[in-house]
C-alpha cells in the first residue's frame, strides 16, 4: 500500500484500499458508501465520457433505490468543462462520478477544478490518467480516485482506490 500512496502522493498508506481494478474500485464506493446513504430522489452526476465501470453501478442504484442519473454531455470538440459538470449540480446532488482521462477520447477532465467547485463528493475514475500523467490525490481534492493494474503493465485482477480519509 506504500508503494500506490507514494504513486498517487497520498498522504497515508491506511487511505489505499487494495481492489481487483476500476470496476470493484467503483463497486465498492456504490455499495459501500453511497447505497446506505442515498435515498430515493438523490442524484448522481456522471458524463457520457464514462467507461461502463463507472455507469453500471449507478444504474443498479436507480433500479434499486430510486435514485436520478443526470447525465452530462461534452462539448463537440470532446472536451468536459468543469462548468458544465458544475452546472448539473442541484440540490439533491449527492455524488459526482466522472472520468479523469476518457479511455475512448482521451479527454482529461479538471477533476480538481469539480471537486474545488463542488460540495458533495467527487469520484475519479483514474484508470487511464494515472498510466499517461502524474497523480496528486490530495492536490485534486477528490474524495475517491480508483486505479487499474492492467493499464499500469500490472497483472490483470490488480488496482486500488484511494479513499479520502476525512471530509
Amino acid at each position: 500500500r506504500h508503494k500506490v500512496a507514494r504513486f498517487l502522493n497520498a498522504g497515508s498508506s491506511d487511505e489505499i484500499v487494495f481492489c481487483t481494478g476500476s470496476t470493484e474500485a467503483i463497486n465498492l464506493v456504490s455499495y459501500a458508501w453511497a447505497a446506505p446513504r442515498l435515498q430515493p430522489g438523490d442524484e448522481i452526476v456522471l458524463s457520457v465520457l464514462e467507461h461502463h465501470a463507472n455507469i453500471v453501478p449507478w444504474h443498479f442504484l436507480r433500479e434499486r433505490q430510486g435514485v436520478v442519473l443526470k447525465w452530462v454531455e461534452p462539448e463537440p470538440d470532446g472536451s468536459l468543462p468543469a462548468e458544465k459538470v458544475l452546472a448539473a449540480i442541484g440540490p439533491r446532488t449527492k455524488l459526482i462520478a466522472v472520468t479523469h482521462m476518457s479511455n475512448v477520447t482521451g479527454t482529461v477532465v479538471d477533476v480538481g477544478a469539480i471537486a474545488r467547485g463542488a460540495d458533495v463528493p467527487v469520484l475519479a475514475d483514474g484508470s487511464q490518467a494515472s498510466v499517461h500523467m502524474p497523480v496528486d490525490v490530495g492536490a485534486l481534492g477528490v474524495d475517491f480516485y480508483c486505479i487499474t493494474g492492467h493499464k499500469l503493465y500490472g497483472p490483470s485482477g490488480s488496482g486500488a482506490i484511494w479513499i479520502r480519509a476525512e471530509r
